[in-house]
């Protein structure tokens, strides 16, 4: 039991009631039994709590009242009373009190069910948002599968066209250079494309049991060099952890998105530059994080990083589809994604992930 009101205590008394056990001295006894304790002379009582005594003496105290603060048959705490003088509490006094703390159970009581109403309103909330969230998914989803299949073959047919020019040797320098420039924007489309058709595609991926430090290194050891290159300092924390049942290229196209955003956000500020990913165990499968040292997610973008199309990045750098197709990969493996603000600045993005199936 905890102290959380008085009027009139002494620093000392007060002091000694600060936390008290359930069950002993006179309160705890209230506390445990639901009875009220009428007392003439609490330092006289033997079920005074011990530590106690010497204060209530030194504070003259005689009558004592105790009752028990009640709400639906249970007990959530005590209200008591101390007089300094001969005066008996009489039997108005005790009824009133008793209603007193009945009165303060059902607020308590009330306090109790707003609190616990205006949770589980927050988890509804949350739980709107992610349906809302699916449905973007799915119905984008849908809109991407058809028109990524009729963008896919002109942009082959331009691409192959554009390589077969390069190859002839009566191209002038000027026309090679332009050709270049679109058999790279070709190609750049080619990948949103095909962005499209991975986020469109609902099917049962190729999985096996696999290493989250291993799919880490393999993509580290990818983008090594552009890192170097913008001064990023690369950091890796591995905790061994059992392997999760996934289909490793989904796994690596995911830690490939979420490394490049973390790069692209700190390329666009002051050093220092470090990116921090960590691989861990968590309860029932393993646990990726990637930490960047850039300007975090401003608050009213948090809810829609994940959404189909929606990116900050400046015209060219991003398609919006990165986060939507990373989200999409691991809800299929049973896993979660999500993103927060680090308390110290940057961006935290983590993935967890299910053992899953094992193999014998």
């Amino acid at each position: 039991m905890r102290l959380r009101s008085e009027r009139g205590m002494s620093a000392h008394l007060r002091e000694v009631n600060e936390t008290l056990p359930v069950g002993a001295g006179l309160i705890g006894k209230v506390a445990a039994t639901g009875e009220t304790v009428l007392l003439d002379s609490a330092a006289d009582d033997p079920h005074l709590f011990p530590p106690a005594k010497r204060a209530v003496k030194t504070d003259d105290i005689r009558g004592f009242v105790c009752v028990p603060i009640r709400s639906r048959g249970r007990v959530l705490g005590t209200l008591s009373l101390g007089r300094q003088t001969s005066d008996r509490f009489n039997e108005l006094e005790v009824a009133l009190l008793e209603a007193t703390g009945h009165q303060i159970g059902i607020a308590l009581d009330n306090a109790k069910l707003y609190s616990e109403s205006q949770r589980q309103i927050e988890e509804l909330k949350l739980t709107q948002a992610q349906l809302i969230r699916a449905e973007k998914l799915s119905a984008v989803g849908e809109l991407a599968s058809g028109v990524a299949h009729e963008i896919n073959n002109p942009l082959t047919t331009i691409l192959g066209q554009s390589h077969l020019l390069l190859a002839s040797g009566d191209i002038k320098e000027g026309a090679r250079d332009r050709l270049n420039i679109i058999a790279e924007e070709t190609s750049r489309a080619a990948r949103i494309v095909q962005n499209l058709l991975m986020f469109a595609r609902h099917y049962t991926p190729e999985r096996r049991p696999c290493s989250l430090a291993d799919q880490v290194r393999r993509v580290l050891e990818l983008k090594a060099y552009q890192l170097r290159q913008d001064d990023v300092e690369i950091r890796t924390e591995f905790t061994p952890c059992p392997p999760v049942y996934a289909d490793e290229n989904q796994i690596q196209q995911v830690l490939l998105n979420l490394v490049q955003n973390a790069h692209q956000a700190m390329a666009r500020q002051a050093p220092p530059h470090i990116l921090t990913v960590r691989v861990g165990p968590v309860d029932g499968g393993g646990r990726i994080e990637v930490l960047d040292t850039g300007p975090g997610i401003p608050p009213d973008v948090l809810p829609k990083i994940f959404d189909p199309f929606f990116t900050t990045k400046p015209p060219g750098d991003g398609s919006g589809l990165g986060l939507s197709v990373s989200y999409g990969i691991i809800s299929e493996h049973s896993g979660r994604l999500w993103g927060e603000n680090r308390p110290d600045g940057g961006a935290a993005f983590i993935v967890e992930l299910p053992v899953g199936k094992t193999t014998s």
